[in-house]
């Protein structure tokens, strides 16, 4: 007896046409499958050397199992492998894109051609208040027609029902507020 006999099984014919006839059903489901799994991970991935690549990877995570007695299944089996895969292969482009985001902190200051924030939020408001002040020196009936139109989005119909006035009055009204406006505006560009 040599120092190695201690590791091997005891020689059981049974257990070896069982193994063989495990391992011709085995390979006989992968082969059965192939077409079905390359147009599964064809759609999944919608790229078809990808998909050849998942299939070749599937099958040989698969060879893992062919020797497992227990498996009821080979089909469901390389399915859930062959889904994983396609997992690993979207995380690892999510973990690509990631790895190329660069923080805005590092990014430096942006420049642009436009004035800076203050200065548009301060011309905007020299604007306002231009207006209003502008708006203020109107009649009030034609303030509060230009006010109704404008600012409550009424209609010319409906801001004469409110005033009780013609449409051809309101619209007399904001005519007369709107060069008011413009007149004000223009002043100040000169």
């Amino acid at each position: 007896m040599s120092r190695y006999d201690r590791f091997l099984a005891p020689h059981d014919p049974s257990s070896v046409e069982e193994t063989v006839r495990r391992r011709t059903q085995f390979d006989e489901a992968m082969i059965r499958s192939r077409d079905e799994l390359l147009s599964y991970l064809r759609r999944r991935t919608r790229d078809a050397e990808t998909a050849a690549d998942l299939a070749q990877e599937t099958f040989s995570r698969m060879m893992v199992y062919r020797d497992a007695p227990n498996i009821e299944n080979h089909a469901l089996l390389m399915y859930r492998i062959a889904h994983n895969l396609v997992l690993e292969l979207q995380r690892s482009g999510y973990r690509r894109h990631a790895a190329r985001h660069v923080p805005l902190s590092s990014a430096g200051p942006l420049c642009a051609d436009e004035s800076p924030v203050e200065e548009i939020a301060n011309a905007r408001l020299s604007l306002d208040l231009l207006l209003k002040r502008t708006l203020l020196e109107l009649p009030p009936k034609c303030r509060l027609a230009f006010k109704l139109s404008r600012f409550d989005g009424l209609t010319y119909p409906q801001v004469a029902a409110k005033m009780g006035i013609s449409v051809k009055m309101v619209e007399k009204h904001i005519s007369r507020a709107l060069l008011a406006c413009r007149a004000a505006v223009g002043d100040r560009d000169e």
